[in-house]
């Protein structure tokens, strides 16, 4: 462990401004991962509270320490409860090493192997995490990696007011997990991969949230889709509503 750390120490001197890198120590490869302050800015928590959707759930303010702490602390706890995540391997004060869990799901989807089993894997592990009373928070395919044929889940640092409820905070989980998809333009069976997750989850009337909150948001659909605001929009809100037309269906 002393080389490990001696190794972590001169990959921190060498990129002292970066939040997150890789290093090699005997072969191994690891992540050192910096905190990063988190917060929303006012326009944000406006926005949530007109709207109450998912995606704008505000973060909570935190310090580079502070996201640091509570990212380490959930990992070790969902680690406790067999939660596939990275071992933390050694912390110091403004950084920790964790093991490497293999590529993304962005990349591996988006570069070479669009199939099926990984998008299912993606929500069946996502809807498991759930069924234990737990949130992600940033459950993107970016934030997905897949070794020994299975997910793992990584970046921890957001967090959020505990009046937010869970299930608010899952259903977020979910329409991230839907969003990163249809931003990448990945295929997806809507119904067989949320069906997949509902069976696993126990969240059994998440769609029919999802539809009631679509059905509230009728006025802005309306808006987005004239034909000249709608060639302005960027690939997020596009992405957005491809998810809302998709999940109306269900």
């Amino acid at each position: 462990m002393s080389n490990l750390r001696a190794a972590a120490r001169r990959a921190a001197a060498s990129a002292p401004e970066k939040e997150i890198l890789s290093f090699e120590s005997y072969g191994q490869r690891y992540w050192l991962k910096r905190g990063r302050k988190t917060g929303s800015n006012p326009l944000h928590y406006a926005a949530w509270g007109l709207s109450r959707f998912p995606l704008l759930i505000p973060v909570s303010h935190q310090s580079r320490r502070e996201a640091l702490r509570h990212e380490s602390g959930k990992i070790r706890r969902l680690e406790s409860l067999g939660i596939p995540v990275p071992r933390i391997l050694i912390e110091e004060n403004d950084w920790f090493v964790m093991s490497h869990t293999g590529p993304t799901l962005r990349h591996l989807l988006y570069r070479k192997d669009r199939n099926e089993t990984l998008t299912l894997s993606a929500f069946e592990a996502l809807g498991r995490l759930h069924a234990m009373g737990e949130y992600h928070g940033g459950s993107q395919l970016r934030n997905l990696t897949w070794t020994n044929e299975q997910i793992h889940f990584i970046d921890f640092e957001e967090n959020f007011s505990e009046e937010v409820p869970l299930e608010t905070l899952q259903l977020r989980d979910l329409f991230l997990l839907l969003f990163s998809l249809a931003k990448d333009h990945i295929p997806l069976d809507y119904r067989r991969h949320i069906d997949r997750y509902r069976t696993i989850s126990g969240n059994e009337d998440f769609d029919r949230r999802l539809r009631d909150l679509f059905a509230r948001l009728g006025w802005l659909e309306k808006i987005i889709t004239f034909s000249p605001i709608w060639s302005l929009l960027d690939k997020d809100t596009k992405a957005t509503y491809r998810i809302i037309q998709e999940i109306k269906q269900l």
